[in-house]
């Protein structure tokens, strides 16, 4: 495979010469020109020798809210004048390390809750070859262990669950109507009904060993980080639910897709793999039994991109990352244009939990009592985890019932907000949801199903009172994801819209002509705004045209990249029009 192979170059000496790409060529049986168009399309590979020292400084969302672009620049004038071209400082997109805002990495060491000085520190070091103390994701989770109902097993994995389906024969439509019981839903933003991922791929044509597990671990959304620590504090539990619906659906081969800037995951998760070969639980003969299955993991060559599912197929399968139009659907063509069954890290990682008993422990979580959940339709269920940062005081990834209110996640979980101020604006789904205003015009969400639960008058609501659950979000019409991050008073808000709408801009693929273009002019429009280019008088004018904009890039974009890239600015100019209307005084 292409991407490996570049990955193993590039590690030995820092970036790919011709060399190494005529021999990988040679080596995969493909033209030069294949190999080119990966490395030129892909961030993490470089074709010239890199700097001594390299330090990527996170600009996005929780880092942007803490100075992270002002510190960078700052750093890079000082690394520019006393070491020359040996160090390069830039900024780039989310390294998945919001709760210890600002982070940065140098070279391929994480330095977590980052400050000049000590930022500073650390390129003396590495330009001086000496020594220096490196965070690791470890820290955050030394008192998490057994914290979370998700993980069934007190001490070491046994992979329990497995043995149970091995020694009962294996019935596969038990298992999905335990999932279907339990209510699993798809944690990485989708929110589909698991069972029926299942029954799809296993009800596809093609032989067993031409089906495949594909595991989504490429957690490159600003604001999410709790894959991260599953992989790191619980891969068992991924890689167990990976077996498990290898079984089911007739797989024999799966793989961990893994952010490459997550160097502990991938270590953690090679280690456990192995392990679970070791006591029978993965391999020829699973517990003794007929099933089979090979797992390994696939460090990701970088982008945002990768993220969204047939992008990250096309990764897999050595092209560029660009994502493809849908039908066909993965569960029918996905790998290797073979049924395949692609899922979120979340997802997989409950199947354990719910398998122990048919799912009635997971079906009976679930809040159902709060004012905007009763009466929506929706049956609540189960537990999910949900990465928080910025204003909190204890930012975090936290395991909470489906349905607890975004209140009672920042009162109980999150210690309250910072020093006790107020929140200034609220991202429900990283940048893809826009920003959210602390109370909520019912005009601009689904009005007639909310007068049915409101009492009457009331026409605006607390966003600390919106329900995290995916479905009843659907039904009064908010976005909902896995990472929230939380702006306290005080904070520009148009400059985090602004930041926002420069990460799509950034990370678009270019495939789609109106998601790059547009991108950029939603992008252009913010920045006029906050650099107080923009009149009174021109407001409307430039409300229109984001929401034309909009309008035709969710349109015509293939992926949801183009779909979501104007939410940022929109969301500002719509809720927040007050604050439009200061910056425009500027001008």
């Amino acid at each position: 495979m292409i991407i490996p192979a570049l990955h193993d170059r590039q590690h030995r000496r820092g970036y790919l010469s011709r060399t190494d790409m005529v021999e990988i060529a040679q080596e995969c049986d493909v033209p030069l020109h294949r190999v080119g168009a990966v490395v030129s399309f892909f961030p993490h590979f470089r074709t010239e020798p890199p700097p001594k020292v390299v330090v990527h400084v996170c600009r996005d969302m929780s880092c942007h809210l803490r100075s992270s672009t002002a510190m960078t620049d700052r750093l890079a004038e000082w690394a520019g004048r006393k070491y020359g071209t040996d160090v390069e400082v830039c900024g780039v997109s989310c390294l998945g390390r919001c709760d210890r805002a600002p982070a940065a990495m140098v070279g391929e060491n994480l330095v977590a809750s980052a400050t000049p000085e000590r930022l500073r520190a650390a390129i003396e070091a590495e330009a001086n070859e000496q020594s220096f103390r490196y965070d690791s994701d470890w820290d955050t989770l030394t008192q998490k262990r057994g914290q979370w109902d998700m993980d069934i097993y007190d001490k070491e994995p046994t992979y329990d669950i497995i043995r149970a389906y091995v020694n009962d024969g294996g019935t596969p439509k038990g298992v999905l109507a335990a999932l279907e019981h339990a209510g699993l839903l798809g944690m990485g933003g989708a929110g589909g009904r698991a069972y029926l991922k299942w029954s799809d791929v296993r009800e596809a044509e093609g032989s067993e060993a031409k089906k495949y597990i594909v595991c989504n671990a490429d957690e490159s959304e600003p604001g999410t980080f709790k894959d991260r620590e599953i992989l790191l504090l619980t891969p068992h539990l991924t890689i167990e639910g990976m077996i498990l619906a290898g079984m089911v659906v007739g797989a024999r081969e799966g793989y961990l897709y893994i952010r490459h800037e997550y160097p502990e995951q991938i270590e953690k998760c090679r280690k456990e793999i192995e392990r679970a070969k070791s006591i029978g639980a993965l391999g020829r003969s699973i517990f003794g039994s007929r099933y089979q299955m090979e797992l390994e993991v696939f460090p990701s060559p970088g982008g945002y991109i990768c993220g969204e599912q047939t992008a990250l197929i096309e990764a897999m399968e050595d092209k560029r990352a660009e994502p493809r139009n849908r039908p066909p659907e993965l569960m029918t063509n996905g790998l290797h244009d073979q049924p395949t069954l692609l899922s979120n890290v979340e997802t997989f990682a409950w199947v354990p939990a719910i398998l122990k008993d048919r799912g009635d422990w997971f079906a009976s979580q679930g809040r159902r009592d709060t004012v905007l959940a009763k009466g929506s339709g929706t049956d609540m269920k189960g537990k999910r985890l949900f990465s928080i940062s910025g204003d909190v005081r204890l930012p975090g990834v936290y395991e909470v019932p489906t349905g607890i209110t975004l209140g009672e996640l920042i009162d109980d979980h999150c210690g309250g907000m910072r020093d006790g101020i107020g929140i200034a604006a609220v991202a429900l789904s990283g940048p893809s949801g826009g920003l959210l205003p602390p109370k909520i015009p019912i005009e601009y969400l689904n009005e007639r199903n909310l007068k049915e639960r409101l009492p009457a008058g009331v026409r605006e609501i607390d966003v600390r009172d919106l329900p995290l659950d995916i479905q009843v979000s659907r039904a009064i019409g908010y976005m909902l994801g896995a990472g929230i991050v939380v702006y306290g008073e005080g904070c520009d808000v148009l400059a985090e819209a602004v930041a926002n709408s420069r990460f799509y801009r950034n990370e678009s693929c270019g495939k789609c002509v109106p998601c790059r273009i547009g991108s950029q002019k939603i992008t252009e429009m913010g920045e006029r705004m906050l650099a107080g280019k923009v009149s009174i008088g021109e407001l409307p004018v430039l409300s229109d045209l984001t929401m034309e904009l909009s309008g035709v890039m969710q349109a015509t974009s293939i992926c949801g990249l183009g779909q979501v890239a104007s939410n940022p600015l929109q969301s500002f100019l719509r809720f927040f029009p007050e604050l439009a209307r200061r910056a425009c005084d500027r001008s």
